[in-house]
């Protein structure tokens, strides 16, 4: 549980991993995650317009059906909804943006005094800015981050971490960020929690425009236990295409959904954590 929770501080730090695009248009993402040995590969739809945005969680086979797995929004990220299928049954749910990210930054920074975290405030450099190669017809420059910190968890004995990460993020300022992302981001700054606040107020400055590809590599040490874990992700957008305004009102309709209750929200937050989507 303990290596658990500064797991899902880790990923906070390094779940920027979408971007955004033109109104009208529709984003193919290729994610592959390789951790302890294993790869796996995955998909992910992003459309979008002018105040409408929806992300479909695909398999390889990149077929949307009415069992996908998804989040959207059509009031311009004010509220969402997320559809999911955790067990035999398809259900929505609803979320205000605002009142999301400060549940889960109620529930980390609980959970952080129940297990008597400390962490040491983690540093963010830039250690290479340079111009990058052009994606899909959009000049990139290319950035490396590297963060560190330190953290232990005293419940009966004393566990110590410490956390590497090395990004490579390949961004554009040909596109400009979409409103909904930047409401979503605003939203993630005021989580409640200085540590998941300050963390993305640092990384957001780094980065002006929206981004095509990103690398990152974290190694996660338990260093009573000599023992380190590493997790490598790779996102990269691999087509974009133009949407009639028809078949986009056909993408973005609306479901009966019911609210979501405190415990739903900290499973969904849990979910968009181990998929690297809290940052859009």
């Amino acid at each position: 549980m303990k290596k658990r929770l500064f797991s899902l501080l880790v990923t906070l730090v390094v779940s920027l991993t979408a971007t955004t695009v033109y109104a009208g248009r529709q984003a193919i993402f290729e994610v592959v995650v390789t951790e302890d040995g294993t790869t796996q590969k995955s998909y992910e739809i992003l459309t979008v317009d002018d105040n409408r945005f929806r992300i479909d969680f695909v398999g390889e086979d990149k077929k949307v059906t009415d069992q996908t797995p998804y989040i959207m929004t059509i009031d311009d990220g004010d509220t969402w909804v997320m559809g999911d299928k955790p067990k035999d049954k398809f259900y929505c749910s609803e979320m205000a943006t605002k009142e999301f990210f400060k549940n889960i930054g109620g529930q980390l920074t609980q959970a952080v005094e129940f297990f008597n975290v400390k962490v040491a405030e983690p540093t963010v450099q830039e250690t290479l800015r340079e111009p990058g190669p052009e994606m899909l017809g959009m000049k990139t420059t290319h950035v490396r981050l590297e963060t560190d910190a330190k953290a232990h968890v005293r419940v009966i004995l004393k566990f110590e971490y410490t956390v590497k990460m090395v990004e490579d993020i390949w961004y554009t300022t040909d596109v400009g960020l979409h409103s909904v992302r930047k409401k979503w981001m605003t939203a993630l700054t005021q989580s409640g929690n200085k540590l998941i606040d300050d963390l993305f107020v640092k990384f957001a400055a780094k980065l002006p425009g929206p981004i095509l590809k990103f690398e990152s590599t974290t190694d996660i040490t338990n260093v009573r236990k000599k023992k380190t874990s590493t997790q490598k992700v790779r996102t990269e957008m691999i087509s974009l295409d133009d949407k009639e305004k028809a078949e986009l009102d056909k993408i973005f309709v609306m479901p009966k959904c019911v609210m979501m209750d405190d415990d739903e929200i900290q499973e969904k937050g849990k979910t968009l954590l181990s998929r690297q989507k809290l940052m859009l």
